[in-house]
């Protein structure tokens, strides 16, 4: 029996970050910023879809059939975050 050479675990590997911790913590808010703003983006085109939905097929409710979501999902979406929804632009944001 041929026996396979033994590798390193992790508990042999040291790993020293290259940053320190409050720059790390600045970094990770700044990528959850991002996050939550592409987030946003995506809820307003989901909500300008189901928008083009409703021209296409009538109602709230053919749209929720058509897809198999509730009708009160679409309500919601299209409340939260279509268009009449949007900050004027160049307006201050509470995030910055």
């Amino acid at each position: 029996m041929t026996r396979l050479p033994r590798t390193l675990g992790p508990s042999t590997l040291v790993c020293v970050p290259t940053t320190n911790w409050r720059e790390r913590v600045a970094a990770e808010t700044q990528r959850q910023r991002e996050l939550q703003a592409e987030i946003a983006a995506t809820a307003r085109r989901r909500a300008a879809a189901l928008e083009e939905g409703v021209r296409e097929l009538g109602s709230k409710s053919a749209v929720a059939r058509e897809i198999g979501i509730d009708v009160s999902a679409v309500r919601r979406s299209i409340r939260e975050y279509g268009p009449g929804t949007l900050p004027p632009p160049n307006s201050p944001t509470t995030t910055e």
